[in-house]
């Protein structure tokens, strides 16, 4: 077990795993700005071929890695291994006094109880022995204990946004050597290339899966929601995507309610942002208020030309929500 390691609930799970492993180390950022630096705020739409059939993220598949690229820390990162090698590798981090964040499926974590696939979960290793490993997890307080043989079905699942896990593993080597400042810059920057320009930003990303990113994403599912009622599967994609809004560890308003704090915080700290960029991503995570309420509206509908209003209406307000975004990040991508 690491030792002075200290955990507590966050808003999500990723931002959650960073502040951890930031405390650990005594760089002094809450979790907000670890969401902001690590440019966490992103949107892809996808269309599978398993239920929900329609789904998106809120975030970039780049959080965690960017987080660190950021900050100018060193870091070591494994995938693909096979389970031996991956566990002994865990092993020898947690040993040496390095927690390890590590990507998984909640389906296979008896602790969640869930029957349904959820991933990138985002948890932090911080003891690990041959019966099973403790997680630190945004979602409870205390360190979860887990066999070795579910964390390692959670660890290796197929099935994510951003494609498969692969026992994919994250260990900070040394010290931040970026600034706060510039690390927030670029954090912004990062999340105002992804937004507006997703074809260059994803392009060689590992993670970045099979979906329409960025505002372009976003005007895609806009455009389709008034047709979501002719789905086999509505019901529980609309159940899923409003879940993804307000519940799944977003912090509210898919990230938004995550990052304006992260602004508020940046308007102090980074020339260029100001007081009127903090009420416009404010108006924005209201925006994203009401299209989840919107979704919900559809979800319980008692016929259909009810859901197909409720629909319609989160149409409306995903297009608008998805300009207001497009003129908040253009202008800080002009200023910061």
């Amino acid at each position: 077990m690491l030792d002075a390691f200290s955990h507590a609930k966050g808003a999500h799970c990723g931002s959650t795993s960073l502040h951890d492993v930031a405390t650990y180390g005594a760089w002094d950022l809450p979790e907000p700005v670890c969401f902001g630096i690590g440019g966490g705020l992103g949107f892809s739409y996808y269309e599978r071929n398993r239920s929900p059939s329609r789904e998106f993220v809120g975030r970039t598949p780049w959080l965690e890695s960017a987080f660190f690229d950021h900050l100018g820390v060193d870091v070591d990162e494994g995938r693909g291994d096979d389970a031996e090698t991956a566990f002994a590798d865990l092993r020898a981090y947690v040993d040496g006094g390095r927690p390890v964040v590590a990507f998984v499926d909640i389906f296979y974590l008896p602790y969640f109880d869930s029957d349904v696939h959820f991933s990138p979960h985002v948890v932090v290793v911080v003891d690990a022995d041959e019966d099973g490993v403790s997680i630190a997890d945004s979602e409870f307080g205390d360190l979860q204990r887990v066999s070795r043989e579910d964390f390692d079905a959670a660890w290796s699942s197929d099935v994510g946004f951003f494609g498969p896990l692969d026992r994919r593993r994250m260990v900070a080597r040394g010290e931040p050597d970026a600034t706060k400042a510039a690390a927030m810059r670029a954090g912004i920057r990062a999340t105002a290339d992804g937004l507006l320009s997703p074809d260059d930003a994803y392009d060689g990303i590992p993670d970045a899966g099979d979906g329409a990113n960025g505002l372009d994403g976003m005007r895609a599912m806009a455009r389709e929601l008034p047709e979501w009622s002719s789905l086999e599967d509505a019901d529980w994609c609309t159940r899923f995507a409003y879940q993804n809004v307000e519940k799944r560890g977003t912090g509210g308003a898919a990230f938004r309610g995550l990052f304006r704090p992260f602004l508020e915080t940046a308007s102090d700290v980074v020339d260029g942002v100001t007081d009127g960029d903090v009420e416009a991503m404010r108006d924005v995570e209201d925006q994203w208020h009401a299209v989840g309420d919107a979704l919900k509206r559809a979800g319980l509908a008692d016929d259909s030309s009810e859901a197909r209003a409720a629909y319609e209406d989160a149409s409306d307000r995903l297009l608008a929500v998805a300009d207001d975004e497009e003129a908040l990040f253009s202008g800080l991508l002009e200023r910061v």
